[in-house]
């Protein structure tokens, strides 16, 4: 496999996925929530034409996982590599996996956040083509943050640098830049980590068709009107 995109991923679990938004909305609530964007996010990544690896927390992640990956009555192997996350802040987890690239036959390796469910495969694709000519590629969200990262190299950008901060894509810039190494940015676009972030989903889900476990989740917590074809009911 010379290019690889994994998608950094969570238990489903109250009080472990989706923490932030959690304590404004109920972790329940929150933990609803980003089963559905998972969902979202494997079906529309099941037509990728790169293979889809999951990177996941914790060790048994994939445990509770996996019945948001697959298709209804899909059966068999991980649709990609399956790879724990290790210990470690999430800076260092994620070089980890970069360090790790050469190893494991990759040449192009992409990696972008389960928590922006509308995120369509353009940005992605572009991400890799990015890739062919470029070190280092970068999805800004509009705090200042990332849901994207892609690199052709194990490159030593993303250890020790602060998440979570509305500076931490200008730091990797200014890191990559030190290094001699080139930088492309691909579509801006937000994550969801916090209640005002929920209207702006809404927004975008009443417009679009293909959210439909986003959908049912936000309308089951009232965040949406119900729409004449209401999707299937999540369990999680």
């Amino acid at each position: 496999m010379t290019a690889v995109l994994y998608v950094a991923a969570r238990a489903p679990r109250p009080g472990f996925a989706k923490t932030r938004l959690g304590q404004a909305i109920g972790h329940p609530q929150a933990n609803l929530l980003y089963a559905a964007f998972v969902r979202d996010v494997a079906a529309r990544l099941a037509d990728a034409p790169v293979p889809v690896g999951w990177y996941v927390t914790p060790e048994d992640a994939w445990d509770d996982l996996a019945a948001l990956v697959y298709r209804p009555g899909q059966a068999g192997p991980p649709p990609g590599p399956v790879l724990i996350q290790g210990p470690g802040g999430w800076a260092a987890r994620q070089q980890a996996l970069f360090a790790g690239a050469p190893g494991r036959g990759e040449r192009r390796t992409v990696l972008i956040a389960s928590d922006s469910p509308q995120l369509t495969l353009d940005p992605i694709l572009e991400a890799f083509a990015l890739l062919e000519r470029h070190d280092l590629v970068l999805g800004p969200v509009d705090d200042g943050g990332y849901y994207l990262v892609g690199m052709r190299g194990p490159y030593p950008v993303l250890g020790g640098v602060a998440m979570s901060t509305h500076t931490v894509l200008h730091e990797i810039v200014a890191r990559a830049t030190r290094l001699g190494l080139s930088v492309a940015l691909v579509a801006q676009t937000f994550d969801v980590d916090e209640a005002g972030d929920l209207a702006r989903l809404a927004a975008l889900v009443a417009e679009r068709d293909d959210l439909p476990a986003t959908r049912s989740a936000l309308e089951r917590l009232g965040l949406l009107a119900p729409s004449e074809d209401d999707a299937p009911a999540l369990s999680v």
